[in-house]
């Protein structure tokens, strides 16, 4: 079972988060650059920075450009900034500010 990394709800932290194999589950506030396998931004979440991933869930939101493979956003997610996604999956209600491109 690969490892989990979670911010809580109630922290605020700023920096740069890497994980080759593991998830990043962010629930509280974030602000900096996110690189990682799979990243799951919670309801609760912001993230104000870049994500790289194989796998992002969005279910919060997101100010800043994101790389994935397969992008989800929840009906909850609202991401403002440019996507690079191999397959998107977007479910009613959410919001999505910006260019979708296909990742080269």
């Amino acid at each position: 079972m690969a490892d989990i990394s979670y911010i809580n709800k109630d922290l605020v932290m700023e920096g740069t988060l890497e994980s080759k194999e593991g998830q990043i589950v962010i629930a509280g506030q974030f602000k900096g650059n996110i690189t990682a396998k799979s990243v799951v931004i919670e309801n609760s979440a912001h993230v104000q920075g870049n994500v790289n991933s194989e796998h992002l869930k969005v279910e919060g939101k997101i100010t800043g450009d994101i790389t994935a493979d397969l992008l989800e956003v929840s009906s909850s997610g609202t991401i403002d900034g440019k996507l690079k996604t191999n397959s998107l999956s977007v479910d009613t209600g959410a919001q999505i500010s910006g260019n979708v491109g296909r990742i080269s």
